[in-house]
C-alpha cells in the first residue's frame, strides 16, 4: 500500500514560499518516507539565517517533530535518520549534541555527509516505522 501525504499543514507556507511540488510524506507499507528539510520558520515559510549548526538543528527535528505528528508519529517512531551538513569537519560534534539530546537509545540508524547547501546549513530527512523504536 502507497499512501501520499501531500498536503502536510505545516509545510503549507514553505511549499508556497519556494514553489515545491513535493510530497512531505510517503506511506509504503508500515514506512513513513520524509522529504528533507532544513531550518525554516513555518508560518511564514522563511528560511532561518545565520545561528548556530545546533540551533539548526533542533528547529530542523523540531519541525520534523510537527510534520510526523500531523500523519500520527512522532520522533520515536525514526528508524532511519540522514543529515547533510554544509560544514561537516566543523560541524559534526555540535550536529552529534543535538542528536543525543534529541534521540535515546535504541537510537536510529543514521548517516552523516557533506553537501552544498541551497538553503540552510544543515538538511535532515528521515525514514519512520509505525511502530516506534521503543
Amino acid at each position: 500500500m502507497v499512501e501520499t501525504f501531500t498536503d502536510i499543514k505545516a509545510m503549507r507556507q514553505v511549499n508556497a514560499r519556494f514553489g515545491l511540488k513535493n510530497t512531505p510524506v510517503i506511506r509504503v507499507g508500515d514506512l513513513y518516507f520524509c522529504s528533507g528539510l532544513t531550518a525554516l520558520d513555518l508560518e511564514t515559510g522563511e528560511a532561518i539565517e545565520g545561528g548556530t549548526v545546533q540551533n539548526h538543528a533542533r528547529v530542523t527535528l523540531g519541525n520534523l517533530s510537527i510534520i510526523l505528528g500531523e500523519v500520527g508519529l512522532d520522533l520515536d517512531h525514526v528508524v532511519k535518520l540522514n543529515a547533510y551538513l554544509a560544514d561537516p569537519v566543523n560541524d559534526f560534534a555540535a550536529w552529534n549534541e543535538v542528536y543525543l539530546e534529541t534521540f535515546q537509545a535504541p537510537y536510529p540508524a543514521r548517516t552523516t555527509v557533506g553537501a552544498g547547501m541551497h538553503v540552510g546549513i544543515l538538511e535532515i530527512d528521515v525514514i519512520a516505522a509505525h511502530q516506534p523504536r521503543r
